[in-house]
């Protein structure tokens, strides 16, 4: 899937330092969701979520955009996860 122009804005200042890559995670309450994925060599934290609908982007970070990954993960199981 082609990653909207917004979704890029949103981003950019990570596409800046580390590379473009960001992805397509799927359908999330309605709106398209993307994250950026960090190399494996790059301790960052939490990949920030990206909400795209109607033209506008929300940009989750921390755990909410943690919660979103997770959901987007077959048969994860969260119960041990505060």
């Amino acid at each position: 899937m082609e990653i909207p122009a917004k979704v890029k804005e949103a981003a950019q200042y990570l596409i800046d330092i580390y590379g473009d890559h960001v992805e397509y995670l799927g359908q999330y309450q309605g709106a398209e969701a993307f994250y950026y994925r960090f190399s494996d060599d790059i301790t960052a934290g939490y990949c920030p979520v990206y909400l795209h609908k109607s033209n506008k982007v929300d940009v989750l970070t921390g755990e909410v955009a943690y919660h979103v990954l997770l959901s987007f993960i077959e048969d994860f199981d969260e119960s041990g996860i505060e």
